[in-house]
């Protein structure tokens, strides 16, 4: 067995877990003022922090993987054993080809996280409407319990729970200065619907007032106030596995073939193609139009800015190096 194979898919596992760790860390401090909100139960904040789990996790896979096979290929390098196998008749591309079976476990870790990170973003409505479903579970978990509110993050709306009654959910209407309280609430993925079950609200001023009832109210044609993504769950899984393994085999064959040198150069390199696709990605998304097949610059974005990393690496004076006569 090539020597590279064992260390490479070591070390990429490490990187993986290693950014996985910062990654949720930073994610958590977004969860975390839920976390310490007593009005707002664990099981009402998991499914955000299940969505912020899964974009940490697919970003610490997507640069990881790169990471760990390029400073693996580093190492066999530097110390002598790369030069050895090509004197064997071993070429920088078949080596890369070797890291394939090695690489399948990293991309279907990928594609699974990228699926379920694509899930959510592509149907933000999804991770609403189970907020506001946790929220009034809470409640009639608990019917003895004392008058409380559970507040549901992001709508502005709290569950109003008291001793045998049936839970209200009160929140600002989307439509005028309203107040709304219904017995229920379903939101369309897309967040340009609302269906409210048994909503009351109250029109008109001090004087002149009118409280009005409906057993069934539905609300279309909304601004959607979260932008979902335009790419299917799948695409996105695809393609992130796409850039990450042309990323990661890229940067190997650079260094096997000695046209990148370095350690700090080829973490650098290896880094460089997970982001811009990452970037990329990121610029097509705030697009509010742009057909969908723009998506597919994502593996060649990665590509491009290893190979010009790599150029710029080359161009950088390096230390230790003297002119003889």
């Amino acid at each position: 067995m090539l020597p590279l194979i064992r260390p490479a898919a070591r070390d990429a596992a490490a990187f993986c877990v290693g950014i996985a760790v910062l990654a949720l860390g930073a994610g958590a401090v977004r969860v975390l003022p839920w976390a310490l909100d007593s009005t707002v139960p664990w099981s009402v904040a998991l499914p955000f922090a299940r969505s912020v789990a899964m974009l940490a996790l697919e970003a610490a896979v997507l640069l990881g993987w790169p990471l760990g096979w390029a400073l693996a290929a580093h190492r066999f390098v530097a110390a002598g054993e790369a030069r050895v196998f090509a004197l064997l008749g071993e070429t920088p591309l078949r080596t890369v080809f070797r890291l394939a079976p090695s690489g399948a476990a990293f991309a279907c870790v990928l594609a699974l996280l990228s699926f379920l990170g694509g899930r959510d973003a592509s149907a933000p409505g999804r991770v609403l409407a189970e907020l506001v479903a946790e929220g009034r579970a809470s409640c009639v978990a608990d019917p003895a319990g004392p008058p409380r509110a559970i507040t549901i993050p992001f709508l502005r709306a709290s569950w109003l729970c008291a001793p045998d009654r049936e839970p209200r959910l009160l929140a600002p209407s989307p439509l005028g200065n309203l107040v709304v309280n219904a017995a229920d609430a379903r939101i369309a993925e897309d967040l340009r619907r609302i269906e409210l079950d048994d909503a009351r609200f109250t029109l008109g001023s001090d004087k002149n007032t009118a409280h009005v009832r409906a057993g069934a109210m539905e609300i279309r044609g909304l601004p959607p106030w979260a932008q979902s993504s335009k790419l299917p769950p799948l695409g996105r899984a695809l393609l992130m596995v796409a850039s990450a393994f042309a990323a990661s085999a890229l940067v190997v064959f650079l260094l096997l073939s000695e046209r990148l040198r370095g350690r700090a150069a080829g973490l650098a390199v290896a880094a460089s193609g997970p982001l811009a696709a990452l970037g990329v990605l990121r610029a097509l998304e705030r697009q509010s139009s742009g057909p969908i097949a723009l998506f597919l610059l994502l593996p060649l974005a990665a590509v491009a800015a290893v190979l010009c990393s790599t150029w710029l690496a080359a161009c950088l004076p390096r230390n230790g190096v003297t002119a003889s006569t």
